[in-house]
């Protein structure tokens, strides 16, 4: 008896089917040479059988082998690695599972359920490695979740917290749902993770009885340590310096490394698109809808966050750096009196219109094209803040700070319209 098995070793149930589905979509099949192959192989048996039914079942039938080929080699490893040492082939395995390499060598099972309140959660697997952490989970429940809500996240290592941005997904579905399948993404923040192998996963739900799972798990293998390549290239335009630093390669993410370097006049605050390409022209997937990072440019430093990739591929990759958003040193904040609702002072360049509405509330007016950004604070006794939330339309834009802030405040900009032009590619391993 015949099976379908995935890349986790476990048998497809229709949701696996919908998720591979949506999988095979981002494949890039070389469609020219399968075509003239189907083509060949058409003409070779219009010769030998009839050119109506037998001709149709030949071609469905080869186009059936390759997409059994296609869908063994990317997710069944142990066939991927007996077809790589056939003479030829081992090009085309890489072809398809170069961006997966790390993912099925490092992922640990788990498969710990938990229910209550009506909730089932299925820790489903992990990889682990110093920056960070992915936790693949399930949920399951007898109504519809479809519009659930995650309240909170948190993980422990040797029960402590472990410091970091979380990344994880909504559940706001149009259809009605009673089971998903998710990811949870912890970025460490600074320093290694130890190599310590007790964890905890806590969750707490939306639901009426906003319903936490607690799930300690242990994995069996070390803690992957990072490789890090040094690129340490010099960007300069107008006078102002970026470093590309390097790039870190690790099973969970691809992190690249930029700083501005501390002899720029002017304080760089954002960078408008970094892409990080492989061998084929590609672009690497962010771990979210659009890119994410840890830290923030305007404070001198900012990790951008890829899909992993082997590294053994890394002197292949190419980067894209467009553009960069800059102020001077000395006009790179708003200063507003928030008691008295009064901007006391703004950037000289540009015209854009800011508001003090109430205590600890700042509106921005602004173009659909000129997305201005704000971000910490510091107040008349010199503490630092951070602000409290922040919503936007699409020409509007309104930040919240604490209100025992005392005035006078300034208010530094992540973002600001005074754009630099430029595009400029990096290709890693090959002189500039």
């Amino acid at each position: 008896e015949t099976a379908i098995w995935t890349r986790r070793g476990r048998l497809m149930t229709p949701l696996d089917l919908e998720q591979l589905n949506k999988e095979l979509d981002q494949i890039e099949v070389p469609k020219e040479q399968l075509a003239k192959t189907r083509h060949n192989a058409f003409n070779k048996v219009q010769k030998e059988k009839n050119r109506t039914s037998t001709g149709r079942y030949y071609f469905v039938l080869t186009a059936t082998v390759v997409l059994a080929f296609i869908l063994s080699v990317r997710f069944i490893p142990p066939f991927a690695d007996t077809v790589k040492r056939v003479p030829g082939f081992a090009d085309v395995v890489s072809f398809f599972t170069e961006q997966r390499y790390d993912e099925k060598q490092f992922y640990e099972e788990l498969n710990i359920t938990r229910t209550k309140n009506d909730l089932t959660l299925t820790v489903k697997g992990a990889i682990i490695d110093e920056t960070g952490l992915k936790i693949d989970y399930s949920l399951e429940a007898p109504y519809d979740i479809s519009n659930l809500s995650i309240k909170g996240v948190t993980i422990l290592q040797d029960g402590k917290e472990i410091a970091g941005a979380l990344t994880y997904g909504g559940m706001f579905n149009e259809e009605s749902i009673k089971y998903i399948e998710d990811t949870i993404y912890k970025s460490v923040d600074e320093g290694n993770l130890p190599n310590r192998k007790n964890f905890e996963l806590q969750i707490t739900f939306g639901d009426k009885s906003e319903t936490t799972f607690k799930i300690p798990f242990t994995i069996k293998n070390d803690v992957v340590k990072k490789q890090v390549h040094h690129i340490d290239y010099i960007l300069s335009y107008k006078g102002q310096k970026l470093i590309i630093k390097d790039l870190t390669v690790t099973p969970t993410a691809t992190r690249l490394r930029i700083i501005a370097d501390q002899s720029n006049s002017m304080q760089i605050l954002n960078v408008d698109d970094v892409r990080v390409l492989n061998k084929r022209g590609k672009r690497l997937n962010t771990l979210e809808s659009g890119l994410s990072g840890i830290g923030s440019m305007s404070d001198g430093e900012i990790i951008y966050l890829f899909e992993s990739i082997s590294p053994k591929v890394v002197n292949s990759l190419t980067i894209e750096i467009e553009n960069m958003n800059v102020l001077p040193k000395d006009d790179n904040y708003i200063e507003v009196d928030f008691k008295k609702q009064q901007v006391l002072r703004q950037p000289a360049i540009g015209q854009v219109k800011f508001a003090v509405k109430q205590p600890g509330i700042i509106k921005i007016y602004e173009e659909e094209e000129n997305k201005v950004r704000l971000s910490h604070a510091i107040d008349a006794n010199g503490e630092h803040f951070t602000m409290d939330s922040m919503s936007s339309s699409w020409n509007e834009a309104e930040y919240t700070y604490p209100l025992d802030m005392k005035s006078p405040v300034k208010i530094y900009f992540y973002n600001y319209p005074n754009t630099i032009y430029f595009k400029k590619e990096i290709s890693i391993g090959k002189d500039q």
